[in-house]
C-alpha cells in the first residue's frame, strides 16, 4: 500500500510538473571565435569557426528552463610554424566536434526577454585536420634494424582525446518575431580538462646501440570558444 502510495505521488508531480513545462525548440548557427591553451601551447592565435545544430528548452516556471542542445561545432586554433624554406607562416589546427551542452537558463522580461544560462557540455571528436591534412608522416624504430627508421601514416585525431568535458556560460535576448522569436546569444565554452591524448614521446637516443627512450607524456591541451549566435525559437504561448 505505501509503495503504490509512494509512486501515485511522483506520477501526480510527474504530471503536475509536465503540465506546467512549455516545450520550445528550434535551429541555431553562430560564429567561433577558437583558440587554445595549456602548458603545451604555444605561438598560437584565434581562429574563426562556426556551430550550426538545434536546441530544445523545457520551461520549469516562468523564470527557469533547462535547454539541451546537439551542435556541429568548430574548435582549434592558428599556430605559428617554420615551413621547409625557413620562413615563418600560420597553420590551422582545426577539430570539429558534435557539441551536447545542458543548460540550467534564467529568463527575465515581458516581450522583450533577456536570459543567463550555464551548465556542463560534452564534445565528441568527429575529426581533426593540421594544416587542412588529416593525417601525416612519423617515423618509428626499426625492430629488425634500430639504425633504421620506418615511415609511418598517422592520423591527426588518433592523437587527441575523444571527448572534450567543458563548461559553457553565457547570455542573450529573445525577440518577438510574428508567431516565433529571434535569438542572440553571446557564450564562452572551456575545456575543463586536456583534450590531448596519452602517448610515447622519443626523449633519448644511444648512438652506440641506435636505441631510443621513451617517455609517457600527456599534453596539456584545452579549447576556449566565443561564440556569437542566432537562433529561432518555435513553440510555447
Amino acid at each position: 500500500m505505501k509503495k503504490i502510495t509512494i509512486l501515485t505521488v511522483i506520477a501526480v508531480v510527474t504530471f503536475s510538473l509536465g503540465a506546467m513545462a512549455q516545450f520550445t525548440f528550434g535551429p541555431r548557427l553562430g560564429v567561433n571565435l577558437a583558440n587554445q591553451s595549456g602548458d603545451d601551447v604555444s605561438d598560437n592565435s584565434m581562429l574563426l569557426g562556426f556551430n550550426i545544430g538545434v536546441m530544445g528548452n523545457i520551461a520549469v516556471n516562468e523564470m527557469f528552463s533547462v535547454q539541451a542542445e546537439a551542435l556541429y561545432d568548430a574548435k582549434g586554433a592558428k599556430y605559428e610554424s617554420i615551413n621547409e624554406t625557413g620562413d615563418k607562416e600560420n597553420v590551422n589546427g582545426s577539430f570539429n566536434y558534435l557539441n551536447i551542452p545542458i543548460m540550467a537558463k534564467a529568463t527575465f522580461g515581458d516581450d522583450m526577454k533577456f536570459f543567463g544560462q550555464v551548465g556542463p557540455t560534452i564534445g565528441l571528436l568527429m575529426g581533426a585536420k593540421w594544416d587542412g591534412e588529416s593525417e601525416f608522416t612519423t617515423y618509428e624504430q626499426d625492430p629488425n634494424n634500430p639504425f633504421n627508421l620506418i615511415e609511418k601514416k598517422e592520423k591527426v585525431k588518433d592523437f587527441y582525446s575523444s571527448t572534450d568535458l567543458g563548461l559553457v556560460i553565457g547570455a542573450g535576448t529573445l525577440v518577438p518575431l510574428g508567431g516565433m522569436k529571434l535569438l542572440v546569444d553571446l557564450r564562452y565554452n572551456m575545456s575543463l580538462a586536456s583534450i590531448g591524448k596519452e602517448m610515447e614521446v622519443a626523449t633519448g637516443f644511444d648512438p652506440l646501440t641506435g636505441a631510443i627512450t621513451y617517455e609517457t607524456q600527456t599534453p596539456d591541451i584545452k579549447n576556449g570558444v566565443i561564440s556569437i549566435n542566432f537562433g529561432i525559437v518555435l513553440g510555447g504561448d
